[in-house]
Parts: structure tokens; C-alpha cells; sequence
């Protein structure tokens, strides 16, 4: 009988596990080992240890020490081994149950533990793949390299400010950044309002007798009202933190006024938006006085719709960074620089309206990843004082298959207002913009309703694109299927070329200062890697000297430079996958 055939657990081989035949380290030797050091020992004797009281006995020191230096419990610290095992990888229940050699009940019993570490962010949930899985965190892994650990984030007795600003946070991390899955969110934000029972908005909320899933969308609202100083809330905003099998009845008892909220005068209709016909919602006095004690709303209350599905950077807040292109290139980049300075942008667009042409300027970057395409556009709007709004189209699509029409509109709609309500026109950033600029499909294949959707979007993006009024610029990295209807509403389009060995030369010293001219010149001859790559390699070399104390020299930077060329390739074992 294969294991395989039958969904049944059978009794693990029979073999010695490897922690009973290793000698326990000593608390002295502890004392000397960095954090890396007793995750790497602890995930080889972790491995095959059936989670037995005997492992943590055996190997207690190791297992407290290194659960001090993480924050986290014994038995959380010994549950990471796996996800560091495969750091690179999707790594499911099955997975933890083959590294672990245990059964899928001794697993079950670990539920609550696997929960915790995603709360404390040592590893979060992959909500696109078909069964569950989970992966380590990059915050985990830098906190590592580090030998730090995660911070524990204070959600108790938070002040009125704290409270908005944490429950904002997790706004975006579940939408976004999708760190964060729904179920996931749900949970942290009826602990936050739990644990903040001395605020007003907090206590009022969780003694309603409605569902949770009803409270969060109410204080939804009050972020709304308090943080970005928006009066009326489309209720397709609300989709995005929905559990799919929770509260599916929450929009139709608003529209049909049954929902205690507009019952109550808690919330009540404020109209359609004309663009999206959306039904529109806003919280009334009585709400305001009941929920918003604790804050002041200003009288100058600006109702422009905001949304959680791009990502604000202020101009100040960008760093510079030095950017290295070839001669074609960097003449693209000074023409746009010139153009985008405020003074000469005003005045092109009076000489465009004048001459009845329009004023939107589309840019279109694209070239092989790593090349410096999103980086430029940061560039770009810090030297010319430009916010920027970022979005990325991909990932909303997936995320929000069935109302993503509306959501695309919106994004604009709301660029739109931007424009109209700042001093600067900000720039609009589409990045990873592959899939919907390429040509649109005959609807009628495998799947008519995906392409039909596809084929929506792109029909929004074009008829955007024609009437924008400020600044887009789209990231991609293939344009061999552009559709030449987005080709046309491109005005400059700037192909993003692989560095000259001059240009990779600056940028492996610009990375790695301590290289002389002879080896970064050899390592831009030898090696034709772009910017990103480069980067990735000079990491490597941080954390190498972070790690061993050496600064490597040009040998171990070469092979650094090979293990780069076959970067995805799967080991079998890596110790530390996320360092090696």
C-alpha cells in the first residue's frame, strides 16, 4: 500500500531521530552563538523529532535560548523550522507534517501556535494558493540577520490617535500589501476593539448587538471620517474586508433600510456616486457624538473619495538613490525631468490647451527586470516635488476578481481628484502594468468570463489614458505584446536597456565601495547583471560580513555572482535558504 493512496496518516518509518544522537550545546557555547547559528542547529535537529517531549527536553537550552532571542515560546520557536528549512518556498500543513515526521493531529494540536506566529509576523498566509499554506515573513527574515527579533505590538490600552493609526495599519495590511488575509484582520480588529475598552469609540462599538463583521465595517466608517477626512463611504469599499462566507446579507439590508444601522440613524444614505452608480453611506451626527468622542472633526471636512488599493508617497519622503543608465537612456530620463519641472509643465499645458490638444502626459517604461524603471519614476517625482500615487493593476485584479471594473474606475476617479485638489499635479504610477497592456482577447475561449473581465479592464485604461489630465506612468517588463491601442496614448516611451560595462561598473561601486576600479570592472565584464541583481549580490555581501566578520573579497563576491545565475533553482536542504 503506497502512503499516498489513502487519506489516512500510517505510523512514520522507524529510524532514529538525528536530535537523540546529537550532544545538547552547552549554555556557555550558547552564550557565543548569534541567532542564525541556533536556528541553523535547531532546524537540523528539529527535523524528524515528531514534536516529542523527549526533543524538548533533550535540547531545552537550545530551544529557550533561541525562543528568547525571538520573543516567541518554546514550542513557536521549534513550529518555525520549517518555514526557515524552505524560507524561499510556500510550505503547507503536509510540509510541516514530513519535516516534523508527525501525524496531521499532532499538527492540529499546533493550530493555535501556527496562528500566533502569523499574528506576531514571523510567517504570514498565502491567500492565493488552492490549500492552505504559509511562508516566513521577509520581516522575519531580516529580524534574523539581525539577531533581532520582531517587535510585539501593543494593541491594549492604546490612546484614541494610537488606536486609529493601529487599525489603519491593518487596513493595509490586509489590502494593499496583503500581509494579512480577511479572516486574519477580522480577528486582529476585534482584539484591538476589545482591548481598548476605556475608549468611547471602542466600547460603543463592541456593545452594539449586531454582528462582529458589522462592527468593523461601522468602524470603517469612523477611520474613514477621522483619517483621510472622507464624509460619504461607497459601500464596494467595504468588499475589500469582507470575509467571502461572512455577512453576505450586511448591502442588502442597508439598500432596503432593515440593517439596524440605518434603523438606529447610525448611517444613513448620502446618494449615488453618478460615475459608479454605487450606493453611497455616511455616518450621521448622532453616530458621530455616540462613536467620535475622542476626536475632533474639523469643519473642512474634504469629501474626496480615498481608497486602499493604492499606495500615497510623499516627494519628501523619498531617498535618493544614484542611478546609472547609458548615454540613449539617460537622455530619455533628462528630457522627462525637464518636462516634469513645475514651471515648464505649466506652461506646456497652457500652449497645449491654447492649441485644443490635450494636457495628460502617458510615459510608458519598460525592459528587462531590475533595470531601474520604478526607481526612476521615484526619482523623477522627488526631484520635481511630485507625490506619487502607486498602484499595482495585477495584483488588484486578482484580488478583486468580479468588482474589479469598479475598483480600476475608481482609481482614477480618485487620481482625478488628486490632480483638481493639489498645488503639484502628483504622478500616477502603474507598476507591473504586463498583463493589462497586452492585446485584448476574442471572448469565447476556455474562459468568456475572465476574458470579458480582461478585456473591461483594458477598456477603462484606455478610455483613462485618453482623458487623463496629469501624469501616468506605466512599468513593464514585456512589450513584444503591447496592444497598439495603448502603444498610441503612449507619449514617451523609454526603453530601460541593460547598464553599459561603464554604467555596471559605477553601480557595483556605488552598492560595494571597498571594490577598486580593477575588480568592479571585472565583475561588470564578467557578469551581465542588471541594477536589481547587482543589489542582490551586494546584500549577500553585508549580510556575509555581518555574519563571519570578513569583508569578502573578489573571489567570494564571484561566487556570490555564480549562485546569482542559477537564483531559483530548488535545493533539496538549505540550512538558512533566506542567507545562502
Amino acid at each position: 500500500m503506497k502512503r499516498d493512496e489513502y487519506d489516512i496518516d500510517l505510523e512514520p518509518i522507524s529510524r532514529t531521530p538525528k536530535y537523540l544522537n546529537a550532544t545538547p550545546i552547552s549554555k556557555t557555547r550558547l552564550k557565543k552563538m548569534s541567532l542564525l547559528d541556533k536556528l541553523d542547529t535547531l532546524v537540523e535537529l528539529a527535523n524528524d523529532c515528531m514534536l516529542d517531549d523527549k526533543f524538548f527536553t533533550r535540547h531545552k537550552d537550545l530551544i529557550a535560548s533561541t525562543a528568547a532571542d525571538t520573543e516567541l515560546t518554546p514550542e513557536e520557536v521549534v513550529m518555525l523550522c520549517p518555514f526557515i528549512s524552505d524560507s524561499e518556498c510556500l510550505v503547507n500543513t503536509n510540509d510541516i507534517k514530513n519535516f516534523f515526521s508527525c501525524s496531521s493531529i499532532t499538527i492540529m494540536r499546533r493550530a493555535s501556535t501556527l496562528k500566533n506566529l502569523i499574528h506576531r509576523r514571523y510567517i504570514r498566509i498565502n491567500r492565493y494558493s488552492n490549500t492552505p499554506s504559509y511562508q516566513l515573513t521577509e520581516k522575519a527574515k531580516e529580524a534574523f540577520c539581525n539577531s533581532k527579533s520582531l517587535p510585539i505590538v501593543n494593541t491594549a490600552n492604546l490612546t484614541a490617535d494610537e488606536f486609529m493609526k493601529h487599525f489603519t495599519t491593518l487596513l493595509r495590511e490586509a489590502g494593499r500589501k496583503g500581509q494579512i488575509d480577511e479572516g486574519e484582520f477580522h480577528y486582529e480588529t476585534m482584539e484591538l476593539l476589545n482591548d481598548n475598552q476605556q475608549l468611547s469609540i471602542a466600547k460603543s462599538i463592541t456593545s452594539l448587538n449586531v454582528p462582529d463583521a458589522d462592527k468593523v465595517y461601522l468602524l470603517y466608517f469612523c477611520k474613514r471620517l477621522v483619517v483621510d477626512h472622507q464624509v460619504r463611504v461607497p459601500l464596494g469599499q467595504l468588499e475589500f474586508i469582507a470575509e467571502d462566507d461572512i455577512n453576505d446579507e450586511f448591502p442588502i439590508l442597508m439598500n432596503t433600510g432593515r440593517h439596524p444601522y440605518i434603523k438606529e440613524e447610525l448611517i444613513v444614505p448620502a446618494g449615488q456616486d453618478n460615475l459608479m452608480s454605487r450606493d453611497v453611506y455616511q455616518l450621521t451626527e448622532k453616530a458621530r457624538k455616540l462613536f467620535l468622542k475622542e476626536y475632533q472633526i474639523t469643519e473642512d471636512v474634504d469629501d474626496m473619495e480615498d481608497d486602499d488599493h493604492s499606495n500615497i508617497i510623499k516627494c519628501d519622503s523619498i531617498k535618493p538613490k544614484s542611478m546609472f543608465y547609458s548615454a540613449e537612456d539617460q537622455g530619455q530620463i533628462n528630457t522627462l525631468q525637464h518636462l516634469l519641472e513645475d514651471e515648464q509643465l505649466q506652461a506646456i499645458r497652457e500652449r497645449l490647451e491654447k492649441a485644443n490638444l490635450r494636457k495628460g502626459f502617458n510615459c510608458l517604461f519598460y525592459g528587462t527586470p531590475g533595470t531601474g524603471k520604478t526607481e526612476t519614476a521615484l526619482q523623477l517625482a522627488r526631484m520635481t516635488g511630485r507625490d506619487i500615487m502607486q498602484v499595482d493593476i495585477s495584483s488588484i485584479r486578482d484580488k478583486w476578481y468580479g468588482e474589479t471594473e469598479k475598483i480600476v474606475r475608481g482609481i482614477f476617479d480618485n487620481y482625478a481628484q488628486r490632480v483638481k485638489k493639489s498645488k503639484r499635479i502628483p504622478i500616477l504610477l502603474i507598476n507591473e502594468a504586463d498583463a493589462v497592456l497586452s492585446v485584448r482577447t476574442t471572448v469565447g475561449g476556455n474562459n468568456p468570463t475572465l476574458e470579458k473581465t480582461e478585456n473591461a479592464i483594458q477598456n477603462i485604461l484606455l478610455e483613462a489614458m485618453e482623458n487623463i489630465d496629469g501624469i501616468m506612468i506605466a512599468t513593464t517588463n514585456l512589450t513584444c505584446n503591447l496592444d497598439s491601442a495603448f502603444e498610441r496614448r503612449f507619449l514617451y516611451k523609454v526603453e530601460f536597456h541593460q547598464p553599459s560595462i561603464e554604467a555596471k561598473t559605477s553601480i557595483w561601486q556605488s552598492f560595494i565601495p571597498d571594490l577598486n576600479d580593477s575588480d568592479a570592472t571585472k565583475l561588470a565584464s564578467a557578469y551581465d547583471f542588471s541594477g536589481g541583481q547587482i543589489e542582490n549580490i551586494a546584500r549577500k555581501v553585508m549580510v556575509d560580513h555581518l555574519l563571519f566578520g570578513d569583508k569578502p573579497g573578489i573571489v567570494n563576491i564571484e561566487k556570490l555572482c555564480s549562485q546569482e545565475l542559477i537564483a531559483g533553482r530548488h535545493n533539496n536542504h538549505k540550512p538558512i535558504g533566506f542567507n545562502h
